[in-house]
């Protein structure tokens, strides 16, 4: 097999405002590896952090896991391909013709929040998920609030900090919001979140990497592990940890990291061979990004995701490739 990596820069339609700070520009590589058959699988490295620049993108994508990653998808692609089917039916038989997904809600002030989070769930999204940890505690309160008296009772709402606030920060607003039935509050703090199990709302962990997930389903410390293949090697490494996570009694999330069509192909592949009782996934986040030359991917219609049609993947170049 002959791999070639494209690297990308692609701006997001707006800034992202997360707890670590603002998203301009999305840099990774997509991998092309041909079989000897002429068929072409793909794959893509998109480290979680910003970069600066086209050089520390391509150093980013030579390391692990980011590699790996891309590796294990493309060689998936491939083996669909050679099979005749989708991704997904590599793994259960019958897969999920689509997935549920939550918004990502990134507006920031109470009422472009609230806002944003209504227009979702009128274009049918179920579960809405907030960005929060860039603003003020007392604002972030507010923002989810709001958001919670503009939805109404029947939609769940899940928060992210990205490990912003310190304990006793994280501590006063999980209390704050408890009464507004929030589902999780994903990474609320850095390290160790085993005090806040007390503060009303459970709490998921983004699990950055493979020990850190497998750590947290050996001890059944959270309520929710977000896992995210991109990070954790690819879908067949994650697919491992999610099964036993799920087995443990953890609801899983499966996410996209602000990759692109073909990285979150891959993770929705994943999550439709999922068992259990349906789960929203963090998945609806390709319109984030501006225009790129890719196709396949379907847009998300009421609030969820349906498989690509084809073979494999179901992503592929569009018109001249890189």
């Amino acid at each position: 097999m002959r791999g070639e990596f494209v690297p990308y820069a692609i701006a997001f339609r707006a800034p992202v405002a997360t707890g670590a700070g603002p998203w301009i520009v999305r840099r990774g590589a997509w991998l092309r590896l041909r079989d000897d058959e002429g068929r072409e699988g793909l794959g893509e490295a998109a480290p979680l952090e910003p970069l600066a620049n086209a050089e520390a993108a391509a150093l980013a994508v030579e390391r692990e896991p980011w590699r790996g990653a891309a590796f294990d998808l493309a060689r998936l692609d491939l083996e669909g391909q050679e099979a005749g089917r989708p991704l997904a039916a590599r793994w259960v038989e019958a897969p999920r013709a689509s997935v549920a997904c939550n918004a990502l809600i990134t507006a920031t002030g109470v009422e472009a929040t609230a806002e944003d989070a209504a227009s979702a769930v009128a274009q049918g999204f179920r579960t809405v998920k907030l960005k929060v940890g860039a603003a003020r505690p007392e604002e972030d309160i507010a923002r989810v609030a709001e958001v919670r008296r503009r939805i109404g009772p029947a939609v769940r709402v899940r928060i992210d900090a990205n490990g912003a606030w310190d304990e006793a920060t994280a501590m006063r607003v999980l209390r704050a919001i408890a009464g507004c039935d929030i589902e999780y509050a994903e990474d609320p703090v850095t390290g160790d979140a085993a005090p806040l199990r007390h503060a009303g709302v459970a709490i998921a962990l983004d699990a950055r990497t493979r020990e850190a997930g497998w750590a947290a389903v050996r001890s059944r410390s959270f309520g929710a592990l977000v896992l995210k293949p991109m990070a954790l090697g690819g879908p067949t490494a994650t697919r491992e940890l999610a099964l036993a996570a799920i087995d443990a009694g953890l609801l899983v999330t499966i996410t996209s990291c602000f990759d692109t069509p073909v990285g979150i192909a891959g993770a929705l592949h994943l999550a439709a061979s999922l068992p259990g009782p349906e789960v929203a996934h963090g998945l609806a986040t390709a319109d984030l990004l501006a225009e790129m030359p890719l196709e396949g991917l379907p847009r998300v219609a009421s609030g969820r995701l349906a498989l690509p049609a084809g073979h494999g993947l179901g992503v592929r170049f569009r018109g001249s490739v890189p």
